[in-house]
């Protein structure tokens, strides 16, 4: 497939723990049905020495490699965000099957202004009162400028709600129109691939839940 010339726009962001064939699974999708060669940042957070020779041996273009000792999800995110400098950043999820081109749809909304934060789909979270309706996590586009603003992820929660607490976050700043849900895009998201395989994951789960809860529970963040 002919690459068009990749604009300094957007920077997809991928988070990968030991599970690289999900990783490059992923990417070649992605290569395989967008006409551009979108940059993309993969971030290792810790995996085994086998794994990490694996992912460094690859070879893709537009994509950079970067290790961390295994520091936790919201700290590789972070990472890769500070590296990045194109003015919209998406966080994917590795365990994501592209089966059409869907980056252009997506970063639409944070384009023109219509929103800083782009995804595609919508959930419900029930843990802070009232409950509230908040864009998916696997995969979101954010407007640089927001992400900044917010000081980035949090990175006391190590693997869980970093995420919800950053979006949380950012709809406090602009209330009026936080998000755009963008449907029907070409992406089946396989979930709980990478995080659900950790042996540690239940001590994460509510480690991240506690404090988590400590700040939102009653819908408004204590830090912000």
């Amino acid at each position: 497939m002919n690459m068009a010339e990749t604009p300094p726009e957007v920077t997809i962001v991928i988070p990968q723990y030991n599970e690289v064939d999900l990783t490059v699974e992923a990417i070649e999708s992605i290569r395989w049905h967008e006409p551009v060669a979108w940059p993309i940042v993969v971030v290792d957070n810790g995996s085994t020495p086998q794994s990490i020779r694996r992912l460094c041996s690859l070879s893709f273009p537009q994509v950079t490699i970067r290790v961390l000792p295994r520091a936790g999800l919201t700290a590789a995110w972070n990472l890769a965000a500070r590296h990045v400098t194109t003015e919209t950043i998406i966080f994917l999820n590795n365990d994501i099957i592209a089966t059409g081109p869907w980056v252009e749809r997506l970063i639409s909304p944070v384009r023109h202004g219509t929103s800083p934060v782009a995804a595609p789909e919508v959930r419900t979270e029930s843990l802070v009162s009232p409950p509230v309706e908040l864009p998916t996590g696997w995969c979101f586009a954010v407007r640089r400028s927001a992400w900044d603003a917010t000081g980035g992820f949090d990175e006391a929660l190590a693997l869980y709600f970093s995420d919800t607490d950053l979006l949380l976050r950012i709809r406090q700043r602009c209330p009026a129109h936080p998000w755009t849900i963008v449907s029907g895009l070409p992406l089946t998201h396989l979930a709980h691939r990478t995080a659900h395989r950790l042996p540690d994951r239940k001590q994460y789960w509510l480690s991240d839940r506690e404090r988590f809860l400590a700040r939102w529970r009653r819908g408004t963040s204590h830090d912000a």
